[in-house]
């Protein structure tokens, strides 16, 4: 990994997270919305089928954005990228295997992300089991 590129923090990551979870569940209550309205007839939504549909919609969301670009908006905002180890945007199967190593970090109460503190590269459970990292974007300062 290129020197340039520092690792982002606990903070930075944790506040692209929620600005990002913000936008997820605005998605599943639009899509709850269209479910209950045009496909349920008005009944309530539940089940693990629906369960694993949001979660899939989650997914989903997660790997278009780092595939088009290593940046969800909430990455955007916080000036965060996901990266290979070729400082390239992520393939389908490295996004794919993020998520499931971060759903691991997650399940294990965060320790995932804890670990980064203490790791030489601050890097989660999840970046160095899927082989990418999560890099601060510098300011390009523009020349007068």
């Amino acid at each position: 990994m290129d020197k340039e590129y520092q690792s982002a923090g606990l903070f930075r990551r944790l506040a692209a997270i929620l600005y990002d979870s913000l936008l997820i569940i605005a998605m599943w209550l639009i899509t709850t919305l269209l479910l209950v309205a045009f496909i349920n007839d008005g009944a309530a939504l539940q089940g693990p089928l629906f369960q694993f549909g949001l979660y899939f919609e989650a997914c989903l969301f997660y790997s278009y954005f780092w595939r088009l670009r290593g940046q969800t908006l909430g990455m955007q905002v916080w000036k965060i990228k996901l990266v290979s180890p070729s400082l390239q945007t992520l393939s389908w199967q490295e996004c794919f295997a993020r998520l499931f190593f971060a759903l691991v970090s997650v399940s294990m109460l965060g320790l995932g992300f804890i670990w980064m503190l203490f790791d030489p590269d601050r890097l989660t459970w999840h970046d160095r089991a899927s082989g990418t990292r999560v890099v601060l974007l510098r300011k390009i300062e523009f020349e007068d």
